[in-house]
């Protein structure tokens, strides 16, 4: 699809992942990204419905959301919010930029109401197929304009190392940070992929991690294109995403 306009596309796309050190009771473990979503009033509270419905057909074990939900305050979106209510399986979200601008605070809360949890700076341990695997998020690089600290050495000395761990994040330039610890997967967004080509071009001369699959050490780095848009409601051969991953 070279040109793409309107939200009314269902981008899902499996992609495997084979991390070195993952606990091999969680093969095939199947997680839902969504990213870059953009929220505004005008976005049909049908299509976020039928994107929840579409998820839960694919029956992931758990969700997670990586940032620039909004793109007006939460409080203007509360009929939108309530889509996300019916997912079956857990949800988390990291905040992206345009969280911290459109208010952080009222975000989690409309989230919390309809079940997704905020990993802001948190660690979440979870217990799947029998085996733990610890989810950390941060919040964005820009979370400072909101007074918000990001103790990124004090959480990450709390991964236990012998966890398989994924990282949330919005910005994939936090993979510069995770070096000293057990990280296996970082999952970002953040890019769009810069949208409107030619500009992806230019992009990629300051965002090394730009879109799809890269390797830092044993750290695997997935940066999805995102779902929808920021500025002109237009893509231009860099189509949205919705990653499906499987761990092989």
């Amino acid at each position: 699809m070279s040109l793409q306009t309107g939200w009314n596309h269902f981008p899902f796309e499996e992609i495997s992942l084979a991390p070195q050190n993952f606990s091999y009771s969680l093969k095939g473990l199947r997680i839902v990204q969504l990213s870059d979503l953009h929220l505004i009033k005008d976005i049909d509270i049908n299509y976020l419905e039928t994107l929840v419905a579409k998820i839960n057909g694919l029956n992931p074990d758990f969700v997670v959301i990586t940032g620039d939900i909004l793109q007006t305050s939460a409080t203007k979106l509360h009929k939108h919010f309530r889509a996300f209510k019916v997912l079956a399986a857990p949800a988390y979200y990291v905040t992206g930029n345009h969280d911290i601008v459109y208010g952080p605070k009222p975000l989690r809360d409309m989230f919390f109401d309809n079940g997704v949890i905020c990993l802001d700076n948190k660690i979440e341990t979870l217990t799947i197929k029998g085996a733990p695997l610890q989810l950390v998020g941060l919040s964005d690089r820009y979370s400072f304009a909101r007074g918000i600290k990001r103790p990124i050495k004090e959480l990450f000395t709390k991964i236990d190392p012998n966890i398989s761990t994924i990282l949330l994040a919005h910005q994939p330039k936090d993979i510069l940070h995770v070096d000293k610890f057990r990280i296996d997967i970082q999952l970002s967004g953040h890019t769009h992929g810069e949208q409107i080509y030619p500009f992806n071009i230019i992009v990629k001369y300051f965002q090394p991690y730009f879109s799809g699959l890269y390797s830092r050490n044993k750290t695997l780095l997935y940066v999805t294109r995102g779902l929808e848009y920021w500025g002109p409601k237009v893509r231009y051969r860099v189509p949205s995403e919705i990653p499906v991953f499987t761990i092989n």
